[in-house]
């Protein structure tokens, strides 16, 4: 098999297969065939499951690791070209209507071996213009001071933010240091006057949504 980086280059993205196109996006070091062999077999996973990216990212990630050859790496590479296509071909950036709707801007979190608190910022539409890493460690009122975690919004004029982090150990349910922080943060939106639509935690067994238990 012809090297699909060259065979781009000399011929354009237009000559190449669907695996070929694949090989591109995965890259790295190894063998041509081994990353031939793990690129058909995650188009095979890709047409069969992708009605599932979007109904349950969680189980769409998780699958997505168990294809020999892929590891975190290569999985968050085919999930952001996944999301990117569905992106363009609709032509915006999608609209958050409910929970579950984040889940691919958070993903990474699962694999996480420490806990991350994210802000994501977010226009008037519901759509993700920003996100950046508040926090890497141990989560507490400390560390996750409404003054991080809005100063970008403030900055970007976004009209709402959603926050999330991760449980390494697997416990979905919220601590009650969770608990304070989002009440710190809706106390403060409320004073910024930009909207705190939800804080979600992730494990690799799902999510949970303060905003779907009716916690905030």
């Amino acid at each position: 098999m012809e090297k699909p980086r060259e065979k781009l280059e000399e011929n354009g993205p237009g000559s190449l297969d669907d695996v070929e196109l694949l090989c591109t996006v995965l890259g790295g070091r190894g063998r041509v065939r081994d990353l031939a062999r793990t690129s058909e077999q995650t188009l095979c996973f890709l047409r069969d499951h992708l009605w599932l990216y979007r109904r349950n990212f969680s189980a769409f990630f998780k699958m997505l690791l168990e294809i020999e050859g892929l590891g975190t790496a290569r999985a968050s590479a085919v999930a952001a070209v996944v999301e990117l296509g569905m992106r363009l071909q609709s032509g915006r950036t999608p609209s958050v209507k409910e929970a579950r709707d984040i889940l691919p801007f958070v993903s990474f979190l699962v694999q996480k071996r420490q806990e991350c608190f994210i802000c994501l910022n977010m226009d008037g539409a519901n759509r993700v213009i920003s996100s950046r890493v508040v926090t890497v460690g141990l989560v507490d009122q400390a560390l996750v001071h409404p003054r991080e975690v809005f100063c970008d919004a403030v900055k970007e004029r976004a009209a709402k933010i959603i926050v999330a982090h991760n449980h390494p150990a697997g416990i979905l349910s919220p601590s009650p240091e969770d608990i304070k922080i989002t009440n710190n943060l809706l106390e403060a939106s409320r004073i910024l006057g930009i909207a705190f639509l939800d804080h979600i935690i992730v494990t690799e067994e799902g999510y949970f949504s303060f905003r779907e238990q009716g916690m905030l």
